[in-house]
């Protein structure tokens, strides 16, 4: 991308020698930082997906953890979450419970350099107006300038032209 762009790979694995060998390709690649999901299938503790994302972290590249429950069959607590934040290279989550509670709860215990995306698009403003700070979307594939002009609007506290736009989107 040449610094044209942020670039975020996904590098996530349900086999944590597999996640560190896709971040390690990432890295050299030049990524900016990497996307790894929760262990899928395996339903680890906590305590295994704490060793998992932390092994990732020991790779260099900023990591930013994906959390969707949905598809992995396990959830990362917010105390696990912020346990993990602690370290420096765990930098955000794509947070794709789908729990509003539990995405207020992170962007409320938060450190104040981690970053909160919403991994959901029909969730986005809901997570912009709790503190939360933007999206990994999927209808910006279609509609880029639509979503980000609504994260944009919903950052700056336009809430009701935000409004507007994501009721568009609500029809993709």
């Amino acid at each position: 991308a040449a610094g044209r762009v942020m670039v975020m790979a996904g590098t996530g694995s349900n086999c944590t020698r597999e996640a560190l060998e896709h971040t390690r390709a990432a890295k050299v690649a030049g990524a900016d930082c990497c996307l790894v999901v929760s262990p899928y299938y395996n339903k680890p503790t906590q305590e295994g997906l704490r060793r998992h994302f932390l092994a990732v972290a020991e790779v260099g590249l900023p990591v930013i953890v994906y959390n969707i429950k949905g598809r992995t069959g396990v959830n990362i607590e917010t105390e696990t979450l912020m346990e993990l934040a602690k370290n420096e290279m765990i930098v955000g989550v794509k947070e794709a419970s789908g729990d509003l509670a539990q995405m207020q709860a992170v962007i409320d215990q938060r450190p104040a350099d981690f970053t909160v995306l919403c991994g959901d698009d029909g969730l986005t403003l809901e997570l912009i107006k709790m503190g939360g700070d933007g999206v990994v979307s999927v209808a910006s594939n279609i509609v880029p300038d639509k979503v980000a002009e609504m994260v944009r609007l919903g950052l700056a506290g336009d809430f009701l032209e935000a409004e507007r736009i994501h009721a568009y989107l609500a029809k993709l």
